[in-house]
């Protein structure tokens, strides 16, 4: 397969999507270009052992497209070499990627939107079959391992969007200062660096420590949070993370096999992970103050580190969260290119 199968009519996207284009920065262009490496190249191997597939034309294959071709061919070619080391290990804890079943069997690759993030599902590459029903998906990061980058806000209760707790009424009392600071320096078009220390006494360390108290309150409260806090961040399907670490030269591979869901009929096998169910600690990291770590039972370890998304003061800060720690069982293959 040349190619030219995958130069697809760019000109279909619509204005949404190139907006979405012209504001992406570097980091999200190459996310969305390794998603499409591992597209192209897992559909150009596959269909190389005799396996239909059909790479499905949808608007997030049409950006992370164009994102792939706006690199240097040199680049291109990173991303590539990135995908096809996991090739082999995939087809043998996943064979059902080049098995054939029936004559109707087809391979269908699609990229998920970025929407799907937000209604629980993190795989950015799906691979399903209808003959008979079978579905595995990839998280792809490059050069990151951020789970998340959910946002606190003056009214955004991520007690309920979280884990379906609602925030308390202490809570909204303890972030009310913090937002109306920020709401008058908004109206004063100022920047974030022209708050000075202020952003972080004012504004960073009060928040997370609302924040912190809040999810200790709800979690006293309800003793299912840590399994539910975990859902949260990794979704609700079974996942493969494919990690490109170029400072390395290598790509990584982590099974997130919740439930045993995951190559339950391979020969090689990944571990099924359970989650957490208590929080031994949440504390701030070492000099730092923007980020505090919480430790949980089974391996598991969470980084919440705040930041400011843009040069302007905003009504919302985001966080950047990454998993620390995961249970020592997890499956994780280092692959050097």
């Amino acid at each position: 397969m040349s190619d030219m199968f995958f130069l697809f009519d760019l000109e279909e996207e619509n204005n949404s999507q190139l907006k979405h284009r012209a504001n992406a920065g570097i980091q999200v262009k190459n996310g969305k270009a390794f998603e499409f490496a591992i597209a192209k190249t897992y559909a150009t191997y596959i269909e190389g052992k005799g396996v239909k597939v059909s790479l499905e034309k949808n608007s997030a294959l049409l950006v992370a497209q164009r994102f792939y071709y706006e690199f240097p061919e040199a680049t291109q070619r990173k991303f590539d070499n990135a995908a096809y080391h996991t090739i082999d290990t995939m087809v043998r804890i996943e064979p059902k990627l080049i098995s054939l079943t029936s004559s109707k069997d087809i391979l269908h690759i699609f990229l998920n939107e970025d929407s799907d993030g937000q209604s629980g599902d993190v795989r950015d590459v799906v691979f399903q079959r209808s003959h008979p029903s079978w579905e595995i998906g990839f998280s792809a990061k490059n050069n990151n391992d951020a789970v998340k980058h959910s946002r606190l806000g003056s009214s955004l209760d991520f007690g309920e969007q979280w884990v379906g707790v609602p925030c308390s009424q202490q809570y909204w009392e303890s972030i009310k200062p913090i937002f109306d600071y920020l709401e008058d320096a908004i109206r004063a078009n100022k920047t974030w660096d022209d708050l000075g220390k202020d952003k972080i006494n004012k504004v960073y360390r009060p928040l997370l420590k609302a924040f912190v108290d809040e999810i200790l309150r709800i979690d006293a409260n309800n003793p299912e949070i840590p399994s539910k806090l975990i859902q949260y961040l990794i979704g609700n399907y079974p996942f493969y993370k494919v990690i490109k670490d170029d400072a390395h030269n290598m790509v990584v591979v982590k099974a997130f096999n919740i439930n045993g869901e995951l190559n339950k009929k391979a020969e090689f096998k990944t571990p099924k992970i359970n989650l957490p169910t208590r929080i031994i600690e949440f504390s701030p990291k070492e000099n730092s103050d923007t980020t505090y770590n919480m430790v949980l039972d089974g391996g598991w370890e969470i980084s919440f580190r705040i930041h400011n998304a843009s040069t302007k003061v905003e009504r919302s800060l985001k966080f950047d969260i990454q998993l620390l720690g995961n249970p020592p069982i997890l499956f994780t293959q280092h692959l050097f290119q």
